[in-house]
């Protein structure tokens, strides 16, 4: 990472500006020389070469862990930071006595020029005095820090000490296996998904009770991942769902808000007051289907008090605890261990391939030499998927590089291996933390002043890097994408683990894995006194003589206080989460640089007295942020270096005086507020968000443009319907001044408020202002995002100005037509990666996207009224995730169906949703499955994610519809509302019997079309389902690989059906040949393997070691009572619960049923029988 290397410092908390001092005491010298006794003077010279020569010394012992060494090294950073702190006083305490000599004029008449007060002369005096006492300290301690490095013989320690070969950061080259949001190197857990999969969305009997299910393991070993896998995975299936996370010590009410505004998140609670939030939560929820995954829980009381908030009910409503005790896992699920999933470690295959993949990418593989003591590595990690990862991120540095593997090797005990253990966990941990390249461990320590398990956003921590001074930048360089560079190289080491990540790839948020937060961070930020954490149930805390960064986790505390044997004076940083009365007075905090505010209140409003805060004249960071209103009483033009203001909470003005701020480069407001006049005068912004273009005066409008120094510019709106015209006018006129004169704007953002968000059933919005595209002929060269909402703006065309936007990484717009020569334009944009196109009229022809262009693109969302795509082969060869919105009317019509999405090879993602405005319940879950079967159906067999949602929205084409077009909608809900009626229940797929057949594949499948057509059933089928699998084969007892797991499609009568590796080569050449595989004691086949010689449509799916296979034959499990239930979640014949939307759980039962609906009386071989009075039940019942 280039950005990296501009800054190594030499120890783990010394930032830029501390290695800085030796020129900032020269500079100091230089100002103020003329003030001090000839004397001190003269010292800070000495002072200066004495500090060079200690960070030289630093250099020799960086990453060293004898005690002695660390000693003396905490006693230098104390000195240093002592030092910093001294030249920023007496810089501003030497400008104040520079204003207060300067006559003051009130307007402009002869004078004579007053002389300084008494008073004045004796405040410049006690300056001068003090300075020089400091001074003379300094060069005290700073000789003492000498004296005793070379009374303690530390270089002969450091000598010895030099053996690491690690913890150089210039041995961290930039090489890294590929970017985060694209590795797929955690390895999934099949059998353990599928096990939930059916506990959470079986129908049997009872099944319609609130259900809550555990998931049990140690620390690190993916509990957390399966579980958000599985949320991503159904919860859109629930009317409501929420993911909380637990720390160790929780804060109830912020564990509240953040359920609430899952569930809920358009609607704010009349009462903050925790008993209130619980039943809102709770009323809410009633008689809704919802799904809950609490993350990490560690008590029962806790468990207790969330319980009172989920009502339960008969509305199959699920809940998922991950937990690392087993009694608590136990007694959240009522002591019914059967719906506890004790999660184990990987074993060796997977490990080596979770190992691999980290280390060098995908694609490659581990060389000779270093196969040995990779296999001696993996084998220390104890299959824990968190320890491989962190070492793999060490070796990932230097992947070939023999002696680092040793190293690592022989740093690693066995304490992982026989058992996972704190202690071992800990031994990884502070390997990576000493490897780690130098430059990054304060950041990394910073983190600590975050609450365990808390969310954090991006934006905020690189702003708090920057203001701390951890971030330097050459020239040329900005400090923001160095840091910014900073966060993803911790991403890439995996200490941090995304939450939030974007369309374009780009992580938003993240948490940290409460083991790196507790033995990392925590454990390191008190030896090294980097960061003071308190919370308010600690009875006693461990205290450093100076705490120089302070969190205060207060949370529902009414009378907790920090505590009174702290000095405060020398804190630079101070972060507070709490209730209002509670806060500590800022004022005791000076030094201040980076300030951070987090209330939680139960009134509508919180008064705020910021009158004196710019008397913290360091302040470069400030963030209020709270849960109600905040009335800001404030004076801010006396901070003169404030470098960020984010204000996250509805206020009741912004501060008038934020204009004056002549270093402000990063102001974040909430949406909905007018700023002060004169924002023309903040040239130094860098970034704006947001601003409200439906309420600012015309003057700050204007004013945007002057501007030119903005990267980043977030616009909103929010307006009526008879404010239209107007507005429309008013923002074609913004959008063309801000394209046109914000030269080095890079993103651009058009968001409508949150209370613009309208209920109509047209998704483009019953106010969204059309703008001529062809207005718009210039835009800043620079641009890489740029997203307008269709839910305000459709343009007539693709603006002019997109072609030239060749860096243009991200575009996210709505237009009313779309032309094959836009479609061009957009192919031949190489930068492009995510593209977002709302298109209000339907294509008048089809849009073909061959092999040509679009080599970049990862992301495509495509809405309007009819999917009118076709994807040849080679097709958009990096696209990942495929979003697609569509009329239902249209479902009839082959063309919706994306033409050639087989052809995308690398896609992940399918998310389509269907608008069925005005469609009943019934007939849009027939139109869900009939579409997701299809869809199934043609992907790649490399899709893992298949979604498709009925929504009641209509997609564009109000205009330009004809009346053939409302024929064909009106005839389609009546063909599927008969669709609905005649099937014997409304949740069965509706593509065998009402949809057209959308695939041919010759002979040999099943029936395609219940009722309307039906072929004969293969002849090998059902000696396939009745052969017995993995024997030891007769003819090869004693040769390796001798497992009877093949099957031949084209001999007939030739016993055996089920032969060896060694019979297919020897027998076998040149027929169609399938393998069986083995999943939970159960054959399996993959579905590649089948889908061209059989019709597997209906039956369910499943992805295990990331191939996609059915079952062959029923496999046991609790039936419901009686017949089997006509439902989208139980298979027709044998009953048992699918956890998709598909009809049979196996090949064998779709077999049944296609016997029966082809009239055949006989059983369905000789498996069928096995099925027993369950099956035939079934069958009667069905029929």
């Amino acid at each position: 990472m280039e950005g990296s290397k501009t800054m190594e410092s030499p120890i783990c908390s010394l930032g830029s500006t501390m290695l800085n001092l030796p020129g900032r005491l020269h500079g100091l010298l230089q100002r103020h020389g003329q003030m001090l006794p000839r004397g001190a003077a003269a010292e800070i010279p000495l002072v200066q070469r004495d500090l060079e020569e200690i960070i030289g010394m630093l250099t020799e012992h960086k990453g060293e862990s004898a005690m002695v060494v660390k000693c003396w090294t905490k006693e230098v950073r104390e000195l240093m930071y002592d030092i910093e702190d001294f030249v920023d006083q007496y810089d501003h305490a030497a400008r104040g006595l520079r204003i207060r000599s300067m006559p003051h004029r009130r307007k402009i008449v002869r004078f004579k020029r007053s002389k300084p007060s008494l008073a004045w002369h004796n405040e410049k005096l006690r300056q001068r005095l003090w300075m020089a006492n400091k001074i003379r300290e300094f060069s005290l301690r700073v000789q003492e820090a000498l004296r005793r490095h070379s009374m303690y013989n530390l270089s002969g320690i450091a000598g010895s000490c030099a053996t690491t070969p690690c913890n150089d950061a210039s041995s961290f080259a930039s090489w890294q296996p590929g970017t985060f949001p694209d590795d797929d190197v955690h390895v999934r857990n099949g059998d353990a998904m599928n096990t939930l999969e059916e506990w959470l969305m079986s129908t049997h009997d009872g099944a319609e009770k609130l259900k809550v299910v555990s998931i049990f393991g140690f620390g690190g070993i993916g509990k957390t991942t399966l579980a958000n896998e599985l949320y991503h995975k159904l919860g859109w299936q629930f009317e409501c769902q929420a993911f909380v996370r637990m720390s160790q010590k929780p804060d109830m009410r912020r564990l509240f808000i953040s359920m609430l505004s899952q569930i809920n998140p358009r609607q704010s609670p009349d009462n903050w007051m925790v008993h209130s939030l619980i039943s809102s939560i709770r009323t809410h929820l009633q008689d809704k289907r919802y799904l809950i995954i609490v993350d990490h829980l560690w008590d029962l009381s806790t468990w207790d008090v969330i319980k009172c908030a989920l009502p339960d009910g008969n509305s199959h409503s699920r809940i998922v605890i991950t937990t690392e005790i087993e009694d608590l896992a136990l007694q959240s699920c009522a002591y019914d261990s059967n719906y506890v999933l004790k999660m184990k470690p990987l074993g060796e295959v997977d490990s080596r391939k979770l190992f691999f993949s980290s280390v060098f990418g995908s694609n490659n593989g581990c060389p000779t030499e270093l196969w040995e003591v990779s296999n001696a590595i993996i084998r220390k990690c104890g299959g824990l998927p968190l320890a491989i990862v962190i070492i793999a991120s060490i070796l990932a540095s230097r992947p070939g590089i023999q002696e680092q593997w040793d190293y690592v090797n022989q740093s690693l005990g066995y304490s992982l291996v026989t058992n996972p253990t704190l202690e071992g966990m800990k031994q990884v941990l502070d390997l990576c933390y000493n490897n780690f390249p130098q430059n990054l461990k304060e950041c990394m320590l910073y983190i600590s002043i975050y609450e365990e398990n808390n969310i954090i956003w991006k934006r905020d921590l690189v702003s708090q890097w920057i203001a701390e001074g951890f971030i330097s930048a050459a020239d040329g360089e900005e400090k923001e994408e160095i840091s910014k560079a900073y966060f993803d190289e911790l991403i890439s080491r995996k200490v941090i683990q995304p939450v939030e990540v974007n369309d374009s790839g780009e992580v938003v948020s993240f948490v940290v894995h409460h083991m790196v937060h507790n033995l990392i961070m925590e454990k390191k930020s008190i030896e090294e006194n980097f960061v003071t954490a308190i919370h308010h149930s600690q009875a006693t805390t461990t205290l450093a003589d100076k705490v120089r960064r302070l969190s205060l986790h207060f949370g529902n505390a009414e009378d907790a206080m920090p505590p009174t044997n702290m000095r405060l004076s020398q804190v630079r940083t101070l972060a507070y989460s709490g209730v209002f009365k509670c806060m500590p007075s800022f004022m005791e905090f000076r030094l201040l640089q980076v300030l951070i505010l987090q209330f939680l209140g139960d009134k509508d409003i919180i008064t705020l007295d910021l009158t004196r805060i710019s008397e913290l004249f360091r302040l470069k960071y400030l963030k209020l942020a709270s849960n109600v209103t905040l009335e800001l009483q404030t004076e801010m033009r006396g901070l003169q270096y404030l470098e960020t203001l984010c204000i996250d909470a509805r206020v009741t003005e912004v501060p008038s005086d934020i204009t004056h701020l002549p270093g402000l480069r990063h102001l974040s407001l909430p949406a909905e507020v007018n700023l002060p006049l004169g924002i023309g005068h903040m040239t130094s912004l860098r970034t704006l968000r947001y601003f409200d273009l439906s309420c600012n005066a015309r003057e700050n409008e204007l004013s945007l443009s002057k501007l030119t120094n903005l990267r980043d510019l977030q616009l909103t709106c929010c307006y009526t319907a008879q404010e239209h015209e107007n507005l429309k006018n008013k923002m074609q006129f913004q959008l063309g001044l801000i394209l046109g004169e914000l030269i080095n704007l890079k993103s651009l953002t058009l968001v409508p408020t949150s209370s613009n968000y309208d209920n109509s059933v047209d998704y483009f919005g019953c106010i969204s202002m059309s703008i001529s595209g062809d207005s718009f002929s210039s835009a800043p060269s620079a641009l890489t995002l740029l997203q307008l909402s269709p839910r305000i703006c459709i343009f007539s065309g693709l603006p002019k100005c997109i072609g030239q936007l060749s860096k243009l990484c991200v575009l996210k717009i709505g237009v009313r037509k779309l032309q094959r020569s836009d479609v061009d334009i957009l192919s031949g944009m190489h930068a492009l990666a995510v593209l977002s196109l709302s298109v209000q009229t339907k294509p008048t022809e089809m849009i073909v996207i061959g092999n040509a262009g679009f080599f970049g693109l990862k992301y495509l969302k495509f809405i309007c009224c009819d999917f009118r795509f076709k994807f040849e082969a080679n097709a958009m060869p990096n696209l990942r995730k495929l979003k697609i919105g569509f009329n239902a009317h249209n479902a009839c019509q082959r063309t919706t169906i994306p033409v050639g999405i087989e052809h995308l090879s690398g896609l992940k993602e399918v998310i389509a949703k269907i608008g069925v405005a005005g469609l009943m319940e019934s007939s849009r879950k027939v139109a869900e499955l009939g579409f997701g079967e299809t869809i199934r159906d043609r992907v790649h067999a490399s899709c893992c994610r298949i979604i498709v949602q009925c929504v009641n929205k209509i997609f564009g084409c109000q205009e330009d519809q004809s009346s053939v077009t409302r024929k064909e909608e009106k005839n389609y809900v009546r063909q599927i509302q008969h669709c609905a009626s005649t099937l014997s229940s409304p949740f069965l797929s509706p593509a065998q019997g009402c949809l057209p057949a959308l695939r041919h594949q010759g002979k040999g499948m099943m029936m395609r079309q219940v009722g309307v057509a039906s072929t004969p059933v293969p002849e090998w089928l059902e000696t396939l389902l009745s052969t017995r699998f993995f024997l030891p084969c007769a003819a090869h007892p004693t040769s390796p690989r001798n497992e009877c797991n093949m099957f031949c499609l084209d001999c007939r009568g030739a016993p055996p059906p089920a032969f060896c590796y060694h019979c297919h080569v020897d027998r076998h050449g040149g027929h169609r040949v399938i393998q069986i595989r083995r999943s939970s004691y159960h054959d399996v086949v993959r579905v590649s393997d089948v889908q061209d010689v059989l019709d597997i449509a209906g039956v369910q799916t499943y992805v295990i070691n990331s191939a996609r296979v059915l079952f062959l034959n029923e496999r046991p499990q609790p039936r419901s009572a009686g017949k089997a239930t006509a439902s989208p979640n139980n298979c027709e014949i044998c009953g048992r619960a699918l956890l998709d939307q598909f009809r049979f759980c196996s090949l064998r039962c779709k077999l049944v049923y296609t016997k029966r609906s082809n009239g055949h009386a006989a059983a369905a071989g000789a498996g069928a029988a096995d099925t027993g009075a369950g099956v035939a039940d079934t069958e009667a019942g069905v029929a």
